[in-house]
């Protein structure tokens, strides 16, 4: 096998680990939820529910006290930041 033929095989390898990464990973992101759903979990937390259009929150204490708010746009959860 010449250089550049073991050059193509080593760069087919590695691509095709990499496609086998991707395919495994799982989805960025879960399925949507229901705005009804989110204000339920959210009191079920002990939580505040607002929405504002496509954009949800809930602002609840973690069991040590700390203050945070969850973040939905459109039913995905987006983020989580300590208040």
């Amino acid at each position: 096998m010449n250089r550049n033929h073991f050059r193509a095989a080593i760069a087919a390898a590695a691509l095709a680990v990499g496609a086998t990464v991707v395919a495994a990973a799982p989805a960025a992101h879960a399925e949507k939820l229901s705005e009804k759903t989110i204000k339920s979990e959210c009191k079920e937390a002990g939580g505040t529910y607002n929405n504002t259009g496509a954009t949800s929150t809930c602002v609840y204490k973690d069991i040590k006290g700390n203050n945070y708010v969850d973040y939905f746009s459109g039913g995905h959860y987006v983020t989580t930041i300590p208040l």
